[in-house]
């Protein structure tokens, strides 16, 4: 019975979405309990393709992920690729979210790439090398690290999971494309046709 209420409201969110929410998509819909400019962005912020994706650093899909995002958002400049830190496999992976989610804040010109040097890493991550991606982008990576390390219970974090539940996704990577939820992995092929 939960699991198919869950349907419901997904099948709601997509076949009725637009009718109620006028110009927003779910991808925009479902992120509105966002306080602005909390989740790393990048691309155009008026573009009429919103991606959304769930992801952990150390997922070796997720990293597939990325590069085919990377390409993509050279070629169309109509997309915005919002980053959900989804941290599943815990440890070093949750700081490693922690300090994007901090490089974001603070530096969000450089997240893109710490983002994508931390997806370059992937299950070998390790201190040492978190803190070379941070050093390489002109920051203090051993402080940053520091300063994350004993952080519990990120706001932003515990709604990305709360959000992930709610939509019944429990691995990464998981893409929302506009109105369209897609778990696991998409080639860019596919992503070159869905954002056309």
């Amino acid at each position: 019975m939960k699991h198919s209420f869950k349907h419901l409201v997904i099948f709601f969110y997509l076949f009725l979405g637009s009718m109620v929410f006028a110009e927003d998509n779910l991808a925009s819909f479902l992120l509105k309990d966002y306080e602005a400019n909390t989740l790393p962005m990048v691309g155009s912020k008026n573009a009429d393709f919103t991606i959304i994706e769930f992801f952990d650093y150390r997922c070796g899909y997720c990293s597939k992920q990325a590069d085919d995002f990377s390409e993509l958002l050279v070629e169309n400049k109509n997309i915005k690729i919002i980053y959900l830190e989804f941290p599943i496999f815990g440890g070093i992976s949750e700081i490693a979210s922690l300090i994007a989610l901090k490089v974001w804040k603070q530096n969000p010109g450089l997240y893109f790439e710490v983002h994508n040097g931390f997806m370059n890493l992937g299950p070998s991550m390790k201190k040492k090398s978190l803190i070379e991606v941070l050093n390489n982008q002109g920051l203090d990576g051993k402080n940053i690290y520091d300063s994350v390390k004993g952080e519990k219970n990120n706001k932003i974090i515990i709604q990305n999971k709360a959000l992930a539940k709610r939509l019944n996704l429990r691995g990464t990577p998981a893409s929302i494309i506009n109105d369209t939820i897609i778990p696991g992995y998409v080639k860019l092929s596919n992503l070159r046709n869905m954002t056309k």
